[in-house]
């Protein structure tokens, strides 16, 4: 009243921070913090205006924010080494080259999957993520009861199941699906031999796997 007043006015706090060296007001920087920092959640603001205005310029949810960044970023490289199609498509078999259940191998001593000089132990499904595997066109149709026979389990296992068991192997059969095209794929399935079956068969059953 008059001369006096109780609190401290907007224009009374930026002075004095003015006058401390600060930046702004604190009173503006202590609620930012525990929005921020605190509650974690909008105060009066939507969300959008929580993220925008006091989120994103915070210091310690930046700091906060960059090992599940980087988390994040190698789980996707991750994902995606494990799904590439690495196998190197071919017209013909390399001198020297030998026949896997899916794939040749041009290198079946120096295995990105075992260690050097060991001999490959992966399972055939991994072929076609591997750079020393060949898929000729003598590869095609058994990859392609492969493919088929992945879609049908994902039918009859439970999800998770063929998640962690086929989903990968799947993923690089659908890559090269779309690498060789719709009418080369289906000239692939056409012709499956009795062998290409029996051999699939055993694999996915666990009796052809290394």
């Amino acid at each position: 009243m008059g001369p006096f007043w109780f609190g401290v006015d907007e224009t009374g706090g930026g002075a004095w921070a003015r006058l401390v060296g600060l930046s702004g007001s604190p009173l503006r920087r202590l609620r930012k913090t525990v929005n921020v920092l605190h509650r974690r959640e909008p105060g009066q603001n939507t969300q959008d205006t929580h993220d925008q205005v006091y989120v994103v310029g915070e210091q310690q949810a930046q700091q906060a924010a960059v090992p599940v960044i980087a988390d994040g970023a190698l789980d996707a490289l991750e994902a995606a080494r494990r799904t590439v199609l690495a196998a190197r498509l071919a017209e013909a078999p390399d001198a020297g080259e030998l026949e896997t259940a899916t794939a040749g191998c041009a290198d079946f001593e120096h295995s990105p999957f075992s260690p050097v000089g060991e001999g490959c132990a992966a399972s055939f499904l991994l072929c076609t993520a591997c750079p020393n595997a060949r898929v000729t066109p003598a590869h095609h149709p058994r990859l392609a009861h492969l493919s088929k026979a992945l879609d049908n389990l994902r039918g009859v296992v439970e999800p998770a199941v063929w998640d962690a068991d086929w989903a990968d192997a799947h993923a690089r059969l659908a890559e090269l699906r779309a690498r060789l095209g719709s009418s080369l794929w289906q000239a692939a399935l056409d012709a499956v031999t009795d062998a290409d079956r029996a051999v699939i068969d055993q694999l996915l059953n666990g009796e052809f796997d290394s």
